[in-house]
Formats: structure tokens, sequence, C-alpha cells
């Protein structure tokens, strides 16, 4: 699992070595291994959500305080525990809808990728916390590399119960209109993107800039 989430980090662009500034490598290596145990609980909370139909409150609690004890390694007060894990609690409340009967494919792609990105979300907000950057700036680098991700995971989760977009509109929609419909978003997404680019001037920006390519 550990490799796993490395190669995800790589791909995410979680470069801990060259995007934190001043911070020796021992500080540096540390938060790095923090991280990784933060990515390592909150995989252990999607699989238990995957493998299981019916969901025990006392359970996802427990998985709740894990993640919650890895933030305390990385310096996250227990008063900020509950803000940092919203979008994990969201996210929660989305994969039960499939329990309920409820219609995901109603919410829109940008909704539903803003939520399923919470792991994500997360990892940088505590990452960028002392940069003149915000997360907010790797909205569109992280769509598009969730969507990828929901790609590679077809046939995976094929034998799960999860929300993977892309096979939930396969199996509603058929192949062709599931192109269309992650084209036209992955396409508004780059304009966005390359609109803000223009916006900000900066290499910062010019580096995560999203650009697709068939």
């Amino acid at each position: 699992m550990i490799a796993k989430i490395r190669k995800l980090f790589v791909y995410r662009d979680f470069d801990c070595h060259n995007k934190l500034g001043e911070l020796s490598k021992v500080k540096k290596d540390r938060l790095e291994y923090n991280l990784l145990r933060v990515k390592q609980d909150i995989y252990f909370l999607d699989e238990y959500l995957k493998s299981n139909w019916e969901l025990d409150e006392a359970e996802k609690k427990l998985y709740s305080s894990h993640i919650h004890r890895s933030f305390s390694n990385l310096g996250v007060a227990s008063s900020d525990y509950d803000l940092y894990s919203a979008h994990i609690y969201k996210y929660q409340e989305h994969e039960t809808y499939l329990r309920a009967k409820k219609d995901s494919l109603m919410l829109s792609m940008e909704y539903f990728y803003n939520y399923k990105l919470c792991d994500v979300k997360l990892l940088r907000k505590i990452i960028y916390k002392t940069s003149e950057y915000l997360p907010i700036a790797w909205r569109y680098f992280d769509f598009i590399t969730e969507v990828n991700e929901d790609l590679g995971d077809l046939i995976e989760d094929l034998q799960t119960i999860n929300k993977n977009r892309l096979q939930l509109s396969i199996n509603r929609y058929g192949i062709i209109k599931t192109r269309q419909d992650f084209l036209q978003f992955m396409y508004k997404i780059e304009q966005q993107s390359s609109e803000r680019v223009k916006l900000k001037k900066s290499k910062y920006y010019d580096d995560i800039n999203v650009k697709i390519v068939q």
C-alpha cells in the first residue's frame, strides 16, 4: 500500500522535497512520512466504504479517529480535526447515496469530483498551509488527474461498491455518450485552467496548467 501511495504522490505532484521552501531535509522527510500515514488511514476508510453495503456508524467513527490521530502528528490542533475532515465527511455522505438508491449521476461532474477529491485536497491543505499559494491553485490539475484515476480504476472498481463516475455513466448511458460527456467536462477544465494562466501571469500556475491530449 505504501508503494501505491508513493506512486500516487508522484502522480499528484506532492513533491515535498521541492515545493516546501526552506524546510530542512529532516523536516521534509518527517512531513512526507506523516502525509503517507494520513493517506493510508484514508485508504483504509475508503476500502471499508467500498467493501461493505451496510455501514456501521461506530466503524466509520473508528476510521475517522485514526485519521485524526495522524493529524496530530502533523501539528493539526484537535479543535481543527473536523474542519480538516469536512470534505471526507461529505465524501462519506456521497458514498451512502448508493445505499439509499439516490442517483449520483444527477450531480454535476464538477460537484461530484470536488468531493471525490477530498483526500487530495486535504493533503494539499496540509502541505501548503505555510505557502503563498493556496490548495485551490491545484483545482483544475486535480480534477483531471481524478478523472484519469477513475479511468485507471475502471476494471478494479467493477468488483467493489464504489462511486466511479465513469463506470456509473457507462452503465447508464453507454460508452459513446459517456465519452462525449467526459470530454466536454475535461475541455471545460482545460479552458478554465488556460484562462487562469493568462490572468495570473505566474510560472507557478503555468507549471500546473491543464492540457488535454487525446
